[in-house]
């Protein structure tokens, strides 16, 4: 499921550029085809280039994810972790995939957490490791309060910014949704 969930992600990213090029590609060639004029000839080529650009980029992104999932030790584990965002968090580990990398990390990896907004109002706790800082998108402020706190519980040497945390501390507090599934 995580590897399904994390190639769906990456294919999400590149959902409209493909299609959106390739459909000016075709669209010159016809023009091309169809007039003889030959603007629209190398405008297609200059776009089938770019079009090539982009796959390449995507399927390296893809293949690096899958070469990258391969070596997380119990990958099926993670079927029934908490997920936030593209984040999956067990009770001694988590798995994340942000800024084109698979993170595995075990929670005393992480040295700072800091919330931030971007531009378009959505909300991130940014987890800074040895491997890089995983970018963590949340749903609402409490939920990132919760998350920080969770990850406070189980590492209390890292450093918590931007966010005050709050909640039980626990593994089923940070998702309330899936507490009552499992309730019912």
């Amino acid at each position: 499921m995580v590897k399904r969930y994390i190639q769906s992600f990456i294919s999400m990213k590149y959902v409209f550029f493909l299609p959106g090029l390739a459909l000016v590609v075709f669209a010159c060639a016809f023009l091309y085809v169809s007039t003889g004029n030959p603007i629209p000839r190398y405008v297609g080529i200059v776009f089938g280039i770019l079009l090539f650009a982009v796959m390449f980029v995507y399927y390296r992104e893809k293949i690096g994810a899958s070469l990258a999932l391969k070596k997380v030790r119990e990958l099926d584990s993670f079927s029934d972790a908490v997920m936030i965002g593209q984040a999956f968090f067990l009770e001694d580990r988590m798995l994340g995939y942000g800024n084109k990398k698979v993170f595995d990390l075990k929670y005393s990896d992480i040295s700072r957490v800091s919330y931030r907004t971007d531009a378009r109002g959505r909300m991130f706790l940014n987890l800074e490791t040895p491997q890089g800082t995983l970018p963590v998108e949340m749903a609402l402020k409490n939920q990132a309060s919760r998350v920080a706190c969770f990850l406070k519980t189980k590492n209390p040497s890292a450093e918590i910014e931007g966010i005050e945390p709050s909640g039980e501390g626990t593994l089923l507090s940070i998702d309330p949704y899936r507490n009552e599934k499992k309730a019912a």
